[in-house]
């Protein structure tokens, strides 16, 4: 298969962790905002969720292979997951502005509002969604031409799931490839606590901050800074489940000004509070 012919890299805008519910512990997060959309693969066990949003209450069975979509809809919810015998998902966050991207780019028209699908079951998706999870745990930029693909099957299946037609990334010939997009991410990546400028990356691949950005937004859905801030969120999954650093140590670590830039961008990407992260996955692992 010709590489140009595959997707960019999407998947290195998103975020992702594991859940694990240990019997008889409860797993509830309360009052966030839903500001990426997340879609939840049930791994192992199975539980009852109960979860509410704009008031309306939504109870349902979660079982291995089963796929939940919560929408970004920016209102405050509330989920508990009860597992009688231990539960284990894997939670993926996409940006809204990204799979609106992906839709605009491509002639079709969200709607206002992407539906919500607690319950519904896709072979094809549940297994790019596992390939794509042997990756959660570190920040590498993958060689594998496989996880591309998986990456953007998805999308084509996530938007079969909300009513959109698949589109055609065929089409689109104005992206980076994905032998210049992954040196663009190890790049960036090798530089985060530095604060790399717009100037220096667009060097890298001899274009100027205009052409490369214009580019660089158009192969992935967001901004350099929305990108490069997210992958330093995605660093920090690791740091506060792994070990003590502080929040302003960890901040600093990842090239945040400020322990309030981290917190405020962590809130706003996963909707939890990073020391509430931190509690609650601390809680789950013991």
């Amino acid at each position: 298969m010709d590489a140009s012919l595959c997707s960019p890299y999407p998947h290195h805008a998103w975020l992702a962790h594991w859940v694990a519910v240990k019997p008889p512990r409860i797993f509830e997060v309360h009052e966030c905002r839903h500001v990426t959309h997340h879609i939840m693969l049930t791994v192992a066990g199975a539980a009852d969720v109960h979860w509410t949003t704009r008031g309306i209450d939504t109870a349902f069975h979660a079982a291995v292979g089963g796929l939940g979509f919560f929408p970004c809809d920016r209102e405050m919810h509330s989920m508990a997951i009860t597992a009688a015998d231990g539960f284990g998902a894997y939670d993926l966050l996409i940006p809204d502005e990204q799979l609106r991207h992906i839709c605009l780019s491509e002639g079709v028209q969200p709607s206002a509002e992407f539906p919500a699908v607690p319950v519904f079951r896709d072979a094809l998706m549940e297994a790019c969604l596992l390939r794509l999870s042997t990756r959660a745990g570190g920040h590498q930029v993958s060689e594998d031409i496989g996880d591309e693909i998986a990456a953007r099957q998805v999308i084509l299946q996530l938007c079969q799931v909300i009513g959109a037609r698949r589109p055609d990334w065929y089409a689109d010939s104005s992206v980076f490839v994905p032998l210049v997009m992954r040196q663009i991410v190890e790049c960036i990546d090798a530089n985060l606590a530095t604060h790399l400028s717009l100037e220096d990356i667009a060097q890298t691949v001899g274009l100027s901050p205009g052409h490369f950005a214009r580019k660089f937004r158009h192969s992935v859905g967001q901004s350099l800074g929305r990108f490069m801030n997210t992958r330093r969120v995605g660093m920090s999954f690791a740091m506060l489940r792994e070990n003590t650093a502080t929040l302003a140590n960890i901040a600093i670590d990842l090239g945040f000004s400020s322990q309030s830039h981290f917190t405020r961008l962590f809130s706003s990407l996963t909707g939890i509070a990073p020391q509430r992260f931190r509690r609650l996955h601390s809680r789950m692992d013991t």
